[in-house]
């Protein structure tokens, strides 16, 4: 009698979990790791420029919450600094993803 390892089971299951990666994975990694990038670069930007009067730019907590303005520029690179954590740990996961795909 065969093992359960040996057959094309395996081989079944590896490939769908490579459609899944490709279909699903790859797309949204791809994005949040765009995202999180060009929102670490804007958050502290927006941040300075509320600082200084800017008065078009709103950083609320809530809907009924705002932050306030003396608060803006540490509040933007504190999500500047949880964003790029999240860049780099989303661009780790995207890499691995890509090698198991190959």
């Amino acid at each position: 009698m065969k093992s359960s390892s040996s057959g094309a089971m395996p081989i079944l299951l590896n490939y769908l979990a490579k459609g899944f990666v490709i279909l699903f994975a790859l797309p949204v990694l791809g994005v949040w790791v765009a995202g999180s990038l060009i929102c670490a670069i804007i958050a502290p930007i927006a941040g300075l420029l509320r600082t200084f009067g800017v008065s078009a730019i709103g950083m609320n907590l809530t809907p009924s919450y705002s932050v306030p303005v003396f608060l803006s520029l540490p509040f933007s690179l504190v999500l500047a600094f949880l964003l790029l954590l999240s860049f780099y740990y989303t661009r780790r996961l995207l890499l691995k993803s890509l090698s198991f795909i190959r």
